[in-house]
């Protein structure tokens, strides 16, 4: 095996930390573009700047690629007030993909703490003209977790530390008590967004899962012809948990809501942005890059994932610079609709790599992708399969790299810590043969094709970032993401000019009797435990 290129590793250094734009693109695509949901306007302006920008700096068959995904929606302003028994102005953000409020809205609040169809009945008749509080407050429990962390040297080392064969990684299968209680949610939802409806509600409030403060956003669906009816915002805790003991003291509260929101549906698309650095070699293969472009409506979106796209942009604008001739093109795709569900990449991949066969049952299939029984079997490769070399992902916020989970491939460890060596005084290049998920890495790794997110300093990105309202340039470590640029070139050059692939795990197959079984049991194993814990949910993506 080719040892490292120095030279090219001294020049990608230089240019990486000296000549630097990371922080303007990233300051273009905050401070400029602002917030950039998927399908939005601002999503919109910014695939056609990322686009223009990527080819300024040399690169080549710019596109913007196609996928379905559903509606857009943006939000202009939104305010919420304690209108009586006082007057105090609460903090809050709508709840993407719901109706604005057509002007101020005024009603009294009602705790609405439902859970199953057959609750609905015991409101009927007594909703109209109300502002629900969906659900009973919790208490509000001093932090137990280090807000900002870099990762200990002890962290690390247990990165590296397993069992043989205990990682082995069964993401792509769905247990049977997943998908029930994914069903089960998914029918709830209909008849609670229909009931809603009906009973001419006048707007819902939901408590943020995070205190202090913070406003943590999510949305409703994006699909026509499944909008959720009712304005709806998300609140502090601490204003949920004023308007919780007003209701205990019976002091009728009465609010105030004006949500300035509108739908747009001249495109039902959403886009990918593409380009690449052409390989020189005849029917060259492809070394990937990528991060997701959207963000959520509550901030910049600066960490999740701005960072990621501004790392992405600027190796490959490192290695343009540079004028490399790369064996193997270097493509970068900067992903949307990753926070509604991996939507752009999964969309790349099903179209040029590999797909599955979907459901046989008409019912099933008109189900959203997630509920149906089984992601599909066998997985059905394209032509352009075999000719993917590595996918490298950036999106667990701004923190500078640490090392590389594998995915489980082993057999890739030589290469890349090969690959980390010129970097040893930025890097521990800490290979870790764990799987990470929740990111866009996944729409890769789930069909057998290598993709890696690197291991990065947590800083503040799960304790206070990740989807609330102050995700914003300020909180982005400048070195940080000059030193994830310039790792992320390096790989992707040693990627495009080694003399092999890198190694693959094998193809991923149906679950054996025996696997479904074990993760049924793994999986009810979880759920008693959450419930011990007093635990709701698990969170979605995984951040070390």
């Amino acid at each position: 095996m080719a040892a490292a290129d120095l030279d090219m590793a001294n020049k990608i250094r230089h240019e990486g930390f000296h000549q630097s734009q990371v922080m303007h693109t990233l300051e273009h695509l905050t401070d400029n573009i602002g917030p950039r949901l998927t399908a939005s306007p601002q999503m919109v302006k910014a695939n056609h700047w990322t686009l223009k920008q990527l080819q300024d700096w040399g690169l080549k068959n710019g596109q913007l690629h196609p996928f379905e995904f559903g509606r857009g929606w943006s939000s202009e302003s939104a305010s919420i007030t304690l209108a009586g028994p006082r007057q105090q102005s609460l903090h809050g953000i709508p709840v993407a993909w719901t109706p604005g409020t057509n002007g101020v809205v005024n009603g009294e609040v009602m705790m609405f703490d439902v859970n199953t169809v057959a609750d609905l009945a015991q409101y009927a008749g007594k909703l109209k003209g109300k502002i629900l509080l969906m659900g009973e407050d919790l208490k509000i429990e001093p932090p137990k977790t280090v807000i900002f962390e870099r990762l200990s040297a002890k962290t690390l080392g247990d990165l590296k530390d397993y069992e043989p064969g205990a990682r082995a990684s069964y993401q792509s299968f769905m247990t049977n008590a997943l998908r029930d209680s994914r069903m089960q949610s998914y029918k709830f939802n209909k008849a609670l967004s229909a009931f809603l409806e009906k009973e001419q509600v006048a707007g819902v409030i939901y408590r943020s899962s995070r205190q202090g403060g913070l406003v943590r956003v999510f949305g409703k669906s994006h699909k026509q012809g499944e909008t959720f009816p009712v304005p709806a915002i998300i609140i502090e805790q601490e204003d949920y948990s004023l308007l919780t003991r007003m209701l205990d003291r019976k002091e009728q509260p009465k609010l105030d809501l004006d949500i300035k929101a509108r739908f747009h549906d001249d495109d039902m698309k959403s886009y990918n942005t593409i380009a690449e650095i052409p390989g020189t070699d005849k029917n060259a293969e492809v070394v990937m890059v990528g991060g997701h472009l959207d963000s959520w409506h509550a901030s910049d979106g600066a960490v999740d994932n701005g960072a990621g796209v501004a790392v992405a942009m600027e190796a490959v604008r490192i290695l343009s610079k540079l004028n490399v001739k790369p064996k193997r093109t270097i493509r970068i795709a900067l992903w949307s609709g990753e926070e509604q569900g991996l939507y752009g990449s999964r969309a790349y991949v099903d179209e040029f790599f590999a797909t599955r066969p979907e459901p046989k049952d008409p019912a099933e299939k008109a189900l959203p992708r997630y509920l149906w029984s089984s992601p599909g079997w066998p997985i059905q490769p394209k032509a352009a399969y075999d000719k993917l070399s590595v996918y490298f992902n950036m999106d667990n916020g701004s923190g500078r790299f640490r090392g590389i989970y594998t995915e489980g491939n082993i057999a890739a460890k030589p290469m890349l810590s090969d690959w980390f060596g010129p970097y040893g005084d930025l890097s521990t290049g800490t290979i870790s043969p764990l799987s990470t998920g929740g990111t866009d890495h996944e729409s890769f790794d789930d069909v057998g094709l290598p993709g890696f997110q690197f291991i990065q300093d947590p800083l503040d990105y799960s304790t206070r970032l990740h989807h609330t309202h102050i995700d914003s340039i300020d909180h982005v470590i400048e070195d940080d993401l000059k030193q994830a640029s310039v790792i992320m070139a390096g790989f992707l050059f040693e990627a495009a000019m080694a003399d092999k692939k890198l190694p693959r795990k094998p193809m991923p197959t149906a679950p054996s009797e025996v696997q479904q079984q074990r993760l049924d049991l793994e999986t009810e194993k979880e759920r008693r435990t959450r419930e011990l814990e007093g635990k709701k949910a698990l969170e979605t993506k995984v951040v070390y």
